[in-house]
């Protein structure tokens, strides 16, 4: 805690700090939505000025934040109350309506075309799948146990999910069948599908390892061992490299997401969680959440440039669409810190550039560019 507030400190001591500071820097001009566990809300930052625009009240508490640009809409996941999701409008930062999608929902995806929602229950063993912006009900989908964690492919035909039964299940989307079920390590846990949809990555939490699974003909391919407890999976934007984050040995692994090969690891803080890639393939963010720090990760060069403090247990990164900045939500002292990334004499540096207020137990969060005006070029 005394780390915590010294950095705030630190960060109001800086020369040039301030409205001036702020003005000199980029401006992205867009909204981080930010669903608050604690206060069943999801709190609005207007990113060109870092600061709470509003705090939307809902019906239950968020567990999940799913954005959809196109048609500037968010989608906010719910647990424990009357209704299973909220529709924001982006534009107008209102909550639309809300709607009932599943017993218990464990997991939110937006199809690649946009055009509906898949939803994980829990308590009914299935997939569901949610027109979108409408809202009808369109299949469901039954599993063969309780699912834990899915991922989509890009070209929308396949799903991988994840089973309490240490298992992957395929699934035919546009048939809306399970084609394969297939035994993976124990303890499966996040699914990544890669970027030609042709292999699942399952994190196996008990096992340490990765499993790989081709999805069109339903096979294990490999078991790949992390020799740590693999937490959240990432793909680089280009998905040539799938990274892992090891959740108690403090470091990421590298895998090469053609070759099924594991990279040596790189270090991070202690206890690593969430990660976060810049959009231009460069930057690797890593949220260290019993380190109260984010580890900014060079990736071709394999190496740490910064090891930056935030705010209290961070756990979620997200990066703005024009790589300046990257947000970090932190769980327990309920903030945003806001990492900049600069550029001087060829040099990157990532420092704090500011921390903002956004509501009891963040837990996840989208951003949205901000919708041109009518009539603009």
């Amino acid at each position: 805690m005394r780390r915590y507030w010294a950095s705030l400190l630190a960060l109001a001591l800086l020369p040039g700090a301030g409205g001036c500071r702020r003005r000199r820097a980029p401006v992205f001009e867009g909204y981080a939505f930010v669903a608050a566990a604690g206060g069943s809300s999801v709190a609005v930052v207007d990113l060109a000025t870092f600061s709470l625009e509003r705090q939307i009240r809902l019906p239950s508490r968020p567990s999940q934040v799913v954005a959809d640009p196109e048609r500037q809409l968010v989608y906010v996941m719910g647990e424990g109350g009357p209704a299973g999701l909220a529709i924001l409008d982006a534009a107008s930062r209102q909550l639309r309506r809300t709607q009932w999608v599943a017993d218990k929902p464990r997991r939110l995806r937006l199809s690649p075309d946009g055009r509906s929602l898949y939803v994980l229950d829990g308590g009914t063993h299935s997939l569901r799948v949610v027109e979108t912006p409408g809202g009808r009900h369109l299949r469901e989908i039954r599993l063969p146990a309780t699912p834990v964690d899915f991922d989509v492919s890009p070209d929308g035909r396949r799903a991988g999910v994840s089973l309490v039964s240490d298992q992957l299940s395929i699934v035919d989307l546009e048939r809306a069948r399970v084609l394969a079920t297939v035994k993976v390590g124990r303890q499966a846990g996040p699914v990544a599908v890669r970027f030609d949809g042709r292999q699942a990555f399952v994190a196996n939490r008990a096992d340490h390892s990765l499993s790989v699974v081709e999805l069109a003909e339903g096979r294990l391919l490999a078991h790949l061992p992390l020799g740590t407890r693999p937490e959240a999976l990432r793909f680089k934007p280009d998905g040539g490299e799938l990274f892992v984050s090891g959740g108690d040995a403090g470091v990421v692994m590298i895998i090469s997401a053609y070759r099924d090969e594991v990279d040596r690891p790189l270090l991070a803080g202690s206890e690593p969680r969430d990660m976060a890639v810049s959009h231009d393939n460069r930057l690797l963010y890593v949220a260290n959440s019993a380190a109260n720090t984010v580890s900014v990760i060079h990736i071709d060069q394999r190496r740490t440039l910064a090891a930056v403090t935030v705010g209290e247990e961070p756990h979620r990164v997200a990066v703005t669409t024009d790589n300046n900045y990257a947000l970090v939500l932190n769980r327990r002292s309920g903030d945003m810190a806001v990492l900049r990334r600069r550029v001087l004499e060829g040099r990157e540096g990532v420092t704090l550039f500011t921390l903002v207020p956004v509501g009891v137990q963040p837990v996840d969060l989208v951003v949205m560019a901000r919708e041109p005006a009518a009539g603009s070029s």
